[in-house]
């Protein structure tokens, strides 16, 4: 048996994920980007994956769950660069994961893409 839900309501996944982290569930997610499609083109994500812990996040009506991740490290030239990527999961339940790099010790922000995910395929989540 199906469920409907109606086009205002959050969907079921949403609802989920946001019960896990309201109820203080240690809540992870593993992405798999080339199962998702670029924002701007819907074409495939890169061979991509990757995962993180959610250790802090902000619910709005308009934005769904929104939650970050941020870390140093080196870029293919050796430059030091802070790496920041951002992931909001509507209330119809898509991910969408954004990042961008910071070239530490200047003001160069580059975007490194915008990816749109659905659940289960591009995005698990898990606690």
């Amino acid at each position: 048996m199906s469920t409907l839900v109606r086009a205002d309501e959050p969907s079921p996944k949403y609802i989920e994920v946001l019960n896990a982290l309201q109820a203080g569930k240690n809540v992870r997610v593993v992405m798999d980007l080339s199962r998702c499609t670029v924002a701007d083109g819907g074409k495939p994500g890169p061979a991509t994956q990757g995962g993180l812990a959610i250790s802090a996040f902000r619910v709005t009506p308009q934005n769904g769950i929104s939650f970050a991740n941020a870390h140093q490290t080196l870029d293919s030239s050796g430059r030091a660069v802070t790496e920041y990527i951002r992931h909001n999961l509507s209330r119809e339940g898509k991910l969408t994961v954004r990042a961008s790099k910071l070239v530490v010790g200047t003001a160069d922000v580059v975007n490194q893409g915008e990816f749109v995910c659905e659940l289960p395929e591009g995005a698990k989540f898990m606690w």
